[in-house]
């Protein structure tokens, strides 16, 4: 019986040790996760990370600096170009977490834990800007080259035309006696009469060179008229499908860009949509602001950023958001960080700081 209640006591002393070894072993550990450094990997995206010279800046930076401040952790930045870099920068634990405008996707998920979102996003378009001052827009449909090269022929045929005149008419008429150049001078102004009237001189001399050049002029006319005419409808009527890129189901058909390796190269993948890759968001717009492509299609915030803050009027964001998305923090996956920031986060949340935070960044005043 003794020896049973020895054991029981032993059990018990030795229960009570390890708890109290496990509670100091926990304390410890939470006091090293509060004084240490975290490596978090970011990228540039307008307007959640930004880079000024050594210094950064953004509706994420910002945001993670809270975090930080509330986990009383510092910060290393591990500054990457994609988001494909930032995680694997924290699956292979160069980071030991990564934020910038990174979605949650399922594919994603099976790399990297996600904490709870902290922003509502999705996709939108962006397009060259329609309407405004209709003249101006109207000025600059006139296909300025094609109408450079009518013109140029058009000269040309009239100095063709001119010689012609001057050859027929120097042997009758004193006006065109004067040497060449004269001639030649005499020569445009007949032929200028005769496009602007239809005819030369007196209509019962006119010889059948003076006709024939009066019916030639005539014809060039038409055709060179027409042809302009042609070229500026046709100008004018591409402006009118460009301008008719409305929503995601106005794409078809059209020239797109994007970030490659994203959730909208993604998107535009799954509909079937030919796109131009790009390097970064600020490239499309270039891309849609020179007319090389139609339209730019990418997340919402970061178009909708550009648009007010580079787009000279130039460029506008059409459409409803599409694709909706939700933007995490990656933590290597099982990370008990994870618990740490989402607590961190409803705090900010429940406290105003991310109000806050997010009216700075996205408010349209």
């Amino acid at each position: 019986m003794r020896m049973a209640q020895k054991k029981f006591m032993a059990i018990c002393i030795i229960f009570v040790v390890a708890v109290t070894c496990l509670g100091a072993k926990g304390a410890v550990a939470q006091d090293a996760a509060e004084g240490k450094v975290l490596r978090v990997a970011v990228k540039p995206i307008a307007p959640f990370v930004f880079k000024h010279e050594t210094e950064l800046s953004g509706f994420s930076i910002d945001l993670w600096n809270a975090l930080a401040q509330s986990l009383k952790v510092e910060t290393a930045w591990v500054e990457v170009t994609t988001v494909g870099d930032q995680l694997q920068a924290v699956k292979s634990g160069k980071a030991d977490a990564a934020i910038a405008a990174i979605t949650i996707t399922r594919e994603r998920e099976n790399v990297v834990d996600f904490t709870q979102p902290y922003f509502d996003s999705g996709l939108q378009i962006m397009v060259h800007t329609q309407g405004g001052n209709h003249l101006l827009d109207v000025f600059d449909s006139i296909p300025w080259p094609t109408l450079g090269v009518l013109l140029g022929a058009f000269i040309a045929i009239m100095f063709v035309m001119a010689n012609v005149l001057w050859i027929v008419e120097r042997q009758t008429s004193e006006h065109f006696r004067k040497g060449y150049l004269k001639g030649i001078g005499e020569g445009l102004w007949g032929v200028a009469l005769i496009v602007a009237t239809g005819e030369h001189g007196d209509r019962q001399a006119a010889k059948v060179v003076k006709r024939l050049i009066v019916f030639f002029m005539w014809l060039v006319g038409v055709v060179l008229i027409a042809q302009l005419t042609a070229t500026i409808s046709s100008t004018q009527t591409v402006d009118r499908l460009n301008s008719k890129i409305r929503g995601p189901s106005d794409l078809a058909g059209k020239t797109i860009a994007t970030v490659g390796g994203t959730v909208a190269a993604d998107y535009l993948t799954e509909q079937g949509l030919q796109y131009v890759n790009v390097a970064s968001a600020e490239e499309g717009c270039d891309l849609v602001s020179n007319g090389d492509v139609q339209a730019m299609v990418f997340d919402a915030p970061t178009l909708q950023y550009l648009a007010a803050k580079r787009g000279n009027g130039v460029l506008q964001v059409v459409g409803p958001i599409f694709a909706a998305q939700k933007y995490g923090i990656a933590v290597p996956d099982g990370s008990p960080l994870r618990k740490r920031i989402n607590k961190a986060l409803l705090e900010m949340y429940e406290d105003g700081r991310y109000r806050a935070l997010y009216n700075k960044w996205f408010s349209r005043a």
